[in-house]
């Protein structure tokens, strides 16, 4: 029962990621992209499982934008960030997509890049592994991509994860458990005395680090951005000189990328609700 309902409240929520993608590419502004996912997922704003997050240009930077601006950005529409869900039966979908107006400049193929890394990290979902892997795993994807695109030099992936480099690019956790609660509950838990299992030095806004078990469900969401604080931080440091500042400088209007599926996980794998929602 609740796995259906986590299924169907993925389908409604890709109905409206489709009408907002949709939006964004015929000019609308934030708030306008808004009202479109509402209408298309058939949902008042009161019955949203959180807040959406409709971020045009820079805004995507910001990792819990609520703004919704009235203003159409014409010509400098730059990217589209959505993290948006629906609620079916109380339960939640939590899905987030990242667009570009040029879809074949370079932040098309970075889009590209951290999709493919995304689908990548989905395939490590299975019994038995450490959800922590899929964190550290989302660092190094990140690491590799930054220095792919030439925002990182001097360093390999290992280097840019281990002077922490792509924490300035990826400071939040790469994902949660989902269910009645958006951000569900136990995700530190080792037993049910309620003992807790640690974060790893260095990433205190993981969510969750246990070991997976068959029918926990949650999301997969690593992300790349170009955040004003983090980067003046690390310009101000020893790792500044590592970084293409040039290049930085020329992404800052995107404000970053952010995919995120919704995983179950089966007795031998797992499955991807929020791929499968796109799919049919």
């Amino acid at each position: 029962y609740e796995i259906a309902c986590l299924t169907e409240a993925n389908v409604r929520g890709v109905r409206g990621h489709r009408a907002a993608a949709k939006a964004f590419r015929e000019g609308k502004s934030e708030f306008e992209i808004h009202i479109d996912f509402l209408l298309h997922s058939s949902q008042a704003e009161e019955e949203l499982p959180y807040g959406n997050i409709i971020a045009l240009n820079e805004n995507a930077s910001v990792l819990h934008y609520l703004n919704h601006l009235r203003e159409q950005p014409g010509d400098l529409r730059y990217s589209f960030l959505i993290d948006a869900g629906a609620q079916y039966h109380g339960y939640a979908s939590d899905i987030t997509r990242t667009y570009t107006r040029d879809e074949k400049g370079e932040f098309a193929q970075l889009i590209a890049a951290m999709d493919a890394m995304q689908q990548n990290l989905c395939t490590m979902a299975k019994p038995g592994i450490n959800y922590i892997d899929i964190h550290m795993a989302a660092h190094k994807g990140v690491a590799t991509i930054l220095a792919d695109f030439e925002f990182v030099h001097g360093l390999d992936a290992a280097g840019i994860v281990e002077k922490r480099i792509s924490s300035a690019f990826f400071p939040h956790g790469v994902g949660h458990f989902l269910g009645l609660q958006v951000h569900d509950v136990a995700g530190f838990h080792q037993d049910r005395a309620g003992c807790i299992i640690a974060k790893p030095e260095g990433h205190p806004y993981l969510r969750l680090t246990r070991i997976i078990d068959p029918r926990m469900v949650f999301t997969v969401e690593p992300g790349l951005y170009f955040i004003e604080s983090l980067l003046a931080e690390l310009q101000a440091g020893d790792n500044a000189r590592y970084v293409n500042w040039t290049k930085v400088d020329e992404f800052r209007k995107f404000g970053g990328i952010r995919i995120e599926d919704d995983i179950v996980v089966t007795d031998k794998g797992h499955v991807n609700l929020t791929r499968n929602a796109f799919a049919s």
